[in-house]
């Protein structure tokens, strides 16, 4: 799911034409804000049977519903969508280029349809951890494992589904941050010149230091209530923008960050690759070798760019492949661990005792309760 020029463009024309069908042309650049709401834009839900997205009560826990949620929507209106409580909002401040948002989010979400929005997203976990997982509407489920200093950016141009289960005491508290679109064309035309109608916004979950620093201020600032006439404010806005351009963008990602970090489409591929060999032996080497790398510079950039090494990744993504087998099936712990790459069930259940802090039966008695 990428975002670019031309796409942001037909993206927010597609929401114009909803609502000023008759109305003179006007200058698109910076309009953003001169349309305030879409919900006439699709009027059905999204789901991958085609029944309407609506979560079931689960011990007590009342997950998010997503019945009226559109295909698109702007940053603007992008909060009456989700019908999460809303903490702090900077558009009661009038933050210019960027639109911030905190949220606390409930502990079980079972199924959330999110818009299309024409302003890329920066997602930042503030506090607390989740069993997450995300989908394109009907398509498979991505799990992931999230916690504080996560980030997500989504340069979506299709609405996509979560769902999530925080432990209990560790709910989300978690940042939006929509950057303007005047705000990331300009970054596109400074930083690509004569490229910029190609460039386009990649997605990417991960560690990113610099990245959450900027988010958590972000959040200090919206609880300061800080102004939205304060250069603070215009100054994030823009290095906010100017840094989402120069890393998360289709060009960005086919060199080499200036730390020597992995490039984000070699990351992807290892990432879709382990995915897929779950049930092998997974060598450091074929790894390298997908990276382009020797062995050694490869386990060293890879936990440059996420900061964990070749191994720890792909024991924790079997490890939440394996606490999702164990959650939707029935299937016996000695399968789930042969489909995760572990044919010793006390080497597995070692494993994810260490990795999740509770055995893989406990895990299943208090999913059942």
């Amino acid at each position: 799911m990428v975002l670019g020029v031309t796409s942001l463009k037909r993206n927010f024309s597609t929401v114009r034409a909803g609502f000023v069908r008759t109305a003179p042309p006007i200058k698109w650049l910076g309009c953003v804000r001169a349309f305030h709401d879409v919900r006439s834009l699709c009027r059905k839900t999204l789901t991958s049977n085609g029944c309407p997205l609506i979560a079931s009560r689960t011990n007590g826990e009342v997950p998010l519903i997503s019945m009226k949620a559109p295909e698109r929507t702007t940053a603007e209106v992008f909060p009456r969508y989700l019908d999460r409580e809303v903490l702090a909002d900077s558009a009661t401040l009038k933050w210019p280029g960027l639109f911030a948002r905190r949220y606390r989010l409930p502990r079980v979400v079972d199924g959330f349809l999110v818009p299309a929005t024409a302003e890329p997203l920066i997602t930042c976990t503030l506090n607390g951890s989740a069993e997450f997982q995300e989908r394109d509407v009907g398509g498979a489920w991505v799990p992931r494992r999230v916690r504080r200093g996560d980030i997500f950016v989504t340069g979506s141009t299709t609405p996509y589904e979560l769902r999530w289960r925080s432990p209990l005491g560790a709910e989300m508290d978690v940042i939006h941050i929509h950057l303007a679109v005047d705000q990331c064309l300009a970054a596109f035309e400074m930083v690509y010149q004569d490229k910029a109608r190609a460039v386009e916004v990649t997605d990417f979950f991960g560690r990113d230091e610099t990245l959450a620093h900027l988010s958590f201020a972000c959040a200090e600032m919206l609880s300061a209530r800080t102004a939205g006439n304060s250069k603070r404010v215009a100054a994030l806005a823009h290095l906010l923008a100017i840094y989402i351009v120069e890393k998360y963008t289709n060009i960005a990602s086919q060199m080499p960050d200036s730390r020597g970090g992995l490039p984000i489409a070699r990351l992807r591929k290892i990432e879709d690759y382990v995915h897929a060999h779950l049930a092998e032996s997974i060598s450091i080497q074929t790894l390298a070798e997908l990276a382009e790398l020797s062995p050694f510079h490869f386990s060293r950039v890879f936990k440059q760019t996420t900061g964990m090494t070749p191994l720890q990744f792909v024991i924790r993504e079997r490890m939440l492949q394996a606490q999702q087998l164990i959650r939707e099936t029935s299937r016996s712990l000695i399968e789930i661990a042969l489909e995760v790459g572990y044919t010793s069930p006390s080497h597995f259940a070692q494993v994810f005792r260490r990795t999740v802090g509770v055995a893989p039966t406990q895990f299943r008695n208090v999913i059942l309760e």
